[in-house]
């Protein structure tokens, strides 16, 4: 449990490299490969990390970006067993690569940071995997560069994402979730609103880990504050920089869907229903759904469309409890448009389901 609650905390799934005593060529190269890697450009991003292997023999920046590419092109990575320990592997090579720095320079920021990222990484994927003893022992390593990290906001803007995901989820996850309060009495207090000072910093200013803080601003703005035209400024930002990549599609799609651009959010809905993947397809389902329903008033194929989103849901056992809430959400309003009692029934799941303000209060304005 406290593996769970900690890799929540750090929220470091994609957190990306802080080659800070790499010369300026390298550095260039390293950023590089990232944005080819993000863009799902595969086969380029493979020749700049083998061009960095041999520029930065015995470096953990390769076994990183090795990591990360594997968990961009199988995503979700932890569904696929023998991918699954090749990420893993790279993770622990990228780890104690990482300590032999450590080991003669203690408190070398880029060692912290790249040993900080691959426990964090290794913690998620031990937990998303099922290895629960695993994962509490990476994420308790992960927790100690934290701490450690915390300290050198003055040496490297890289550490203003971990930072700031740190301080704001600190406080988020134990409002969101009550029960695990006595858990966080072992953890450094946050604030979550220099939490979003401090991404906001790392989305404009880090090297390279600024993707990912506009990444994971678009989700709290998107989600826990609930401000949709922040939210509609990151997800624009991310697949601006990387059309090609259908997470950050998704995203965007969800960020526009909130803030009612439903003529927009059209194509791109359009888009993800034809992806082969059904972790991105229910995207495309949903937010199709949305629009069908309160663009077009279509309302038979949209509860079509909300369905389909929790078969899938359902079928491929992805707990993603925020999409379900959005589709019983679908179901209550065009039942409740029908004067069908079985509406409540559909608003009362929303509410179970749902973990935002804004869509509980939705659930709530329906139930009451």
């Amino acid at each position: 449990m406290i593996g769970r609650i900690v890799t929540l905390t750090l929220l470091v799934i994609i957190v990306t490299l802080a080659p800070a005593a790499a010369q300026n060529s390298t550095l260039d190269k390293v950023r590089q490969g990232m944005d080819y890697i993000y863009n799902q450009d595969f086969r380029k991003s493979q020749l700049v990390i083998t061009e960095i292997e041999k520029t930065l023999q015995n470096s953990a920046i390769p076994d990183l970006m090795k990591a990360l590419q594997a968990f961009w092109k199988y995503y979700p990575i932890h569904l696929e067993d023998d991918k699954l320990e090749i990420y893993q592997k790279h993770l622990l090579s990228s780890y104690s690569r990482s300590k032999e720095v450590l080991e003669s320079d203690p408190g070398n920021p880029e060692a912290i940071f790249l040993a900080m990222a691959s426990q964090g990484l290794l913690a998620e994927s031990y937990s998303e995997s099922g290895h629960s003893f695993k994962a509490v022992g990476a994420a308790k390593r992960a927790y100690n560069y934290i701490k450690e990290g915390s300290h050198k906001l003055d040496q490297s803007k890289e550490f203003y994402l971990t930072t700031g995901l740190y301080n704001y989820y600190r406080e988020y996850y134990p409002e969101a979730y009550p029960i695990y309060k006595p858990f966080m009495y072992f953890f450094m207090k946050g604030d979550k609103r220099k939490g979003i000072q401090q991404l906001e910093v790392a989305a404009k200013e880090a090297s390279i880990s600024h993707v990912i803080a506009q990444y994971y601003l678009s989700y709290i703005y998107m989600r826990y504050e609930y401000l949709p035209s922040k939210a509609l400024r990151q997800g624009r930002k991310l697949h601006d920089s990387y059309p090609n990549n259908d997470l950050f599609l998704a995203i965007f799609l969800e960020s526009l869907i909130i803030n009612k651009r439903y003529q927009e959010a059209a194509p791109l809905a359009i888009e993800l229903q034809s992806n082969p993947s059904p972790y991105l397809k229910i995207y495309g389902d949903l937010f199709m759904g949305v629009i069908e329903e309160k663009n077009h008033k279509n309302f038979t194929y949209a509860e079509r469309l909300y369905r389909n989103v929790l078969e899938l849901n359902e079928e491929y056992n992805m707990k993603r409890s925020h999409l379900e809430a959005f589709a019983y959400l679908g179901l209550g309003r065009i039942y409740e448009h029908k004067q069908d009692p079985k509406a409540r029934k559909y608003f009362k799941e929303a509410l179970d389901q749902a973990y935002t303000k804004s869509m509980k209060n939705e659930a709530k304005s329906h139930l009451n």
